[in-house]
This record gives structure tokens, sequence and C-alpha cells, in this order.
């Protein structure tokens, strides 16, 4: 699925200090899908032979490069966060460029238009995830259940 792009015209309106809340909102929301992270890599190995037995590896082994590539992903938008963020203390502290502001709010509106990619693409994976975990677990209480011939 495409990134796309939303035009956010409020942005033009927001003041530094709400921006500032904006920055620190998406710091929030990211180091918590990187506990996440952490969370899906300790379940995936915990019920590793539940998933090998229900012959679901193979989908299990693309959510995991998935999530490799979503912890990368991760990273590079943390950066760009954290650099957004101190940009705007500059910012604040040299009030006499105008020019600057408006090159600041574009540069916001962009990177809000990531973070919210970023988010719908994890949810998605994370959902896979869930549901690939579930179904090897059924699986598995399934042949327990069902008497041995």
């Amino acid at each position: 699925m495409e990134n796309k792009a939303h035009h956010y015209r409020y942005i033009e309106w927001k003041s530094p200090d709400e921006m500032h809340f904006s920055s620190l909102q998406w710091k929030s929301e990211l180091n918590f899908i990187k506990d996440e992270h952490r969370f899906f890599e300790d379940m995936l190995k915990e019920y590793t032979m539940p998933i090998i037995e229900s012959q679901l590896f193979t989908v299990v082994r693309e959510l995991i490069q998935q999530l490799d590539h979503s912890r990368k992903d991760l990273v590079l938008l943390e950066q760009k966060v954290n650099d957004h963020s101190n940009r705007l203390q500059k910012l604040l502290e040299d009030i006499d460029t105008p020019r600057e502001g408006r090159i600041y709010r574009d540069e916001h509106k962009i990177l809000l238009n990531e973070v919210i990619h970023f988010s719908r693409q994890y949810k998605r994976l994370k959902k896979d995830i869930f549901e690939a975990v579930t179904k090897a677990l059924k699986q598995q209480r399934q042949k327990r259940l069902l008497p041995k011939e």
C-alpha cells in the first residue's frame, strides 16, 4: 500500500508549542512501538514449536522479516523526529527567520505523514502476527484434544 500524502492545513496555524507537543506524542508512540517489537520477538521465540508444528513457519518467517524491517524503519523515524524536535528548539532561539518557520511547518507535515504511514503499516503487521500465533496455538490445542489412533 502506498503512502498517501494528506494535506493538513491546520498545521499552518499551529504554534511552535503545539508542534512541539505533536513531536512529543510521536516520540511516545514510537517508544511504545519499540517496546512492542521486543514483546513480539519474545512471543515468536516462545511459540516456536507450535508454529513449526502447525506448518506456519514460512508465514511466520515472513512476518519476522517484516518485523525486522519495521524495527529498522522505526530507528530512522525516531532519528527524524528527534532531529525535527531539535530544529524547533533552534528555530525558537532565532525568532527572526520567518522563512525557516515556513520550511519547518512543511517538514512537520511531511513527518506527520511518515509517522501516520508507519503506524498504519505497523498495526497491520501486529494484527498479522497475532493471527498467525493464534492459529498456531489453536492447531496445537486441537492436536492435543484429538485422540491418537
